[in-house]
Parts: C-alpha cells; structure tokens; sequence
C-alpha cells in the first residue's frame, strides 16, 4: 500500500505504484473539479455524527471535527472551479517530500516542520529552490482517501490544503507515502512551479 522503502527510512524517487495513483488521483481532480464534487458525495452516507466509518478493508474509523458540514461546503465549493494544468511528476520534490516522510515515520510527529527545517529548507537541502507548496495527510490508506482528505480539509478554518490543491500556477508534483507511528500512514505531496522549486521563469511581456 504505501512504498517499503520509505518505511524503512530510505527517501528514494522512484514513486511506488500507491504513491503514482495519489498523484493519478489528483490529477484526476484537477482535470474537473466540478465534476470531482459529485465524488465526494460519496463520503456523506458514512458519516454517524463526526465519526467517519472506514470503508471494508480499509482505512480506520476517524473521528473529525466538522462531521459531514465539511463534505458539503466542498462540494458546493468545488462545483464553481474551473479546469486545472495536469501536474507533472518531479523527482526532485518527491525526494524532499520523502525525507519528511522518512523523518516522521521515525519519530511519530506531525506537522510541516522537523527540528526546524520546513519543505523550503528541505527543497534547498536537495539542491532546489524554496518556492514550494506542500499538503500532508495522516491516516489515510487509498489514494482517493488522501485526495479526499486534503479537499475536505476538516478542522483547517482556511481550508489552506484544498486551495493548494487548486493552485492554478502549479506545474509539477512529488508523492512520498509511509508509515506513521501514531497515524498509521502519512503522505507528503510538494508541488511547484518548476521541477525542483527554483524561481519560476518571469512573466512574458507583451509584444511591444
């Protein structure tokens, strides 16, 4: 389900076939964000309160904070997007995203930062730049789940992780999934302008 080597500490690119479908998935999304709220509909019949019941098989139940309110303002977000550029798979950001996965699989943290080095850090760690966006999800076993999670974004009053998603400048994307000591699994999505988070190019001007 998620990449074994990852898991085992090692940050490598090559995506694992679960950490190719998030990124499936997202492109899948971004292809048609209106038509990607019907699929959330899906979330609503799962709901008994805030409790989200695990589908068979899969993920655990999950407690949110805003219960099935959330779903709803993302559907009724969503249906007014419009289209969005397919992201491209970076090597590079993948390998920045893998090294938090690596680090956080050890430690059982959560959060964007570990002993103070944030995705920008990490980009520049990697030989990028620091003009990065990331998402993260914990807790989450399908890459439906985690797409879903992050557009949902239960508990996030700015919905920050759902507006990152629907970056319209974003280019290019690195998948990193792993294990997690609290959560189970976590997956880290970077995304960018540019492969590796270096200035994006300057704006062409207008011919004179």
């Amino acid at each position: 389900m998620v990449s074994a080597a990852l898991a085992a500490g090692a940050a490598i690119a090559a995506p694992s076939r679960f950490e190719a479908s998030v990124l499936a998935e997202l492109n899948r999304f971004r292809a048609d964000p209106a038509a990607y709220a019907d699929v959330l509909r899906s979330y609503r019949p799962r709901f008994e309160g805030r409790l989200l019941i695990a589908e068979e098989g899969g993920e655990i139940d999950i407690m949110t904070n805003e219960g099935v309110a959330a779903v709803n303002e993302a559907i009724r977000e969503l249906r007014a997007e419009k289209p969005l550029a397919r992201l491209t798979w970076s090597d590079s950001l993948a390998r920045a995203a893998a090294d938090h996965v690596a680090a956080q699989s050890r430690s059982g943290s959560v959060g964007h930062y570990t002993n103070g080095r944030g995705p920008s850090e990490r980009m520049r760690a990697r030989g990028g730049g620091p003009y990065v966006n990331e998402v993260i999800t914990y807790g989450h076993h399908t890459p439906a789940g985690v797409i879903h999670q992050l557009l949902i974004d239960d508990g996030v009053p700015d919905r920050g992780h759902r507006y990152s998603l629907l970056r319209a400048e974003h280019r290019y994307a690195g998948v990193a999934c792993g294990t997690h000591k609290v959560h189970r699994t976590m997956c880290v999505v970077l995304m960018s302008q540019t492969p590796d988070g270096s200035p994006p190019p300057p704006p062409k001007r207008p011919a004179q």
